[in-house]
């Protein structure tokens, strides 16, 4: 009983601290992206950039050195949480044969380990830009400065949501065919959904706060499912049993008594 009460307890610790890092990518994106978008008819540096990343970047011009500097180490340095919350993830897929509980731990993690670099290469990209707008000078070597680090970031930003795409199709395949610890329901709340969520949550929301996390979509959907499965792991064991129900005290008691 001692070792499904150990086994259980970290469990629940690994969630919190996939909530945890969360709470703290979601600071980190606020400060890094929650800044008023700056016109691109004020900043050369902004031409040849739209969509995502032109937004993204655009934000980043809004905003000061200290303030990028701790929105991309708050990720940087939280980063081995989210590593420490997979093995919680391993948790509640480990009742699934091996070919169903695996594959998506890798992918899942893989993607997890190359976050920290791509949050964190989001400051050099920044303090790039504001340094050559704020320069006035212009040149070939200048102007592809940004557009070159853009390229080195993005790459495995490309690599890490494909993990997470693919990762989060398998846990959902597993959870979906009940061999783990996951309620069926999980299965369409997986990662994937999770953050399409988060950016549902960032693009409605109106306001200052609409504005503040307008590049936290990947934070808000990591809060929201690692809350949502430290909540369903809450009582989850360890080992062969794991995915049975823990027994209550009482029929603890009744059994001894009896």
């Amino acid at each position: 009983m001692r070792t499904d009460e150990n086994g259980t307890r970290r469990i629940r610790l690994a969630g919190i601290a996939g909530i945890a890092a969360s709470i703290a990518w979601l600071i980190g994106d606020i400060l890094l992206l929650g800044e008023p978008v700056a016109s691109p008819g004020d900043h050369l540096v902004l031409k040849g950039y739209d969509g995502t990343a032109g937004d993204s970047l655009a934000a980043m011009l809004s905003a000061s050195s200290a303030q990028l500097a701790w929105g991309a180490l708050l990720g940087v340095l939280t980063g081995p949480l989210y590593l420490v919350a997979c093995w919680h993830l391993y948790q509640g897929l480990r009742p699934a044969p091996r070919l169903l509980s695996s594959p998506p731990m890798v992918l899942l993690t893989t993607g997890f380990a190359l976050a920290p670099f791509v949050h964190g290469s989001f400051y050099y990209w920044g303090q790039a830009a504001r340094a050559v707008d704020a320069s006035g000078v212009r040149s070939a070597a200048l102007d592809a400065l940004p557009g070159d680090m853009a390229d080195v970031l993005f790459i495995p930003y490309g690599v890490l949501l494909f993990c997470w795409v693919l990762g989060s199709a398998w846990m959902a395949v597993s959870v979906f065919r009940g061999a783990t610890a996951f309620p069926r329901w999980m299965g369409a709340v997986n990662p994937l959904v999770c953050i399409l969520a988060g950016g549902l949550v960032a693009a409605l929301t109106p306001g200052p706060v609409g504005t503040a996390i307008q590049g936290a979509q990947l934070s808000i959907g990591n809060l929201l499912f690692f809350s949502l499965s430290t909540a369903v792991l809450w009582n989850a064991r360890t080992g062969a049993g794991a995915h049975l129900p823990v027994p209550s005290t009482a029929a603890g008691t009744s059994a001894g008594t009896a």
